[in-house]
């Protein structure tokens, strides 16, 4: 079976653009979506916008209808902090 992390992140619908950045309090991602969160618009936008910025397949697993979602992505753990650190800055 391949790496996967478990990772907590907010989501902000509704936003002027995509944006990820981590939030260093809650130790968790956030994510800004353009989408409204009508008619899963919004969690199609955050699985298809983080599968493309991380380079490999993302799926929520808890949150489906809130603002904090628990993400499964399939990648191990130090390749991820990797590339979220040259996307987000210092985590």
């Amino acid at each position: 079976m391949a790496d996967m992390t478990e990772l907590e992140a907010s989501v902000r619908p509704g936003s002027p653009r995509f944006e990820i950045s981590w939030d260093r309090k809650n130790k968790r991602l956030k994510v800004s979506l353009c989408e409204e969160a009508e008619q899963g618009r919004a969690n199609a936008e955050l699985v298809d916008g983080l599968s493309k910025a991380l380079g490999a397949p993302v799926e929520i697993i808890r949150g489906h209808k809130g603002r904090r979602k628990l993400l499964r992505i399939m990648m191990g753990g130090d390749v991820l902090k990797t590339r979220l650190a040259s996307i987000c800055g210092e985590l």
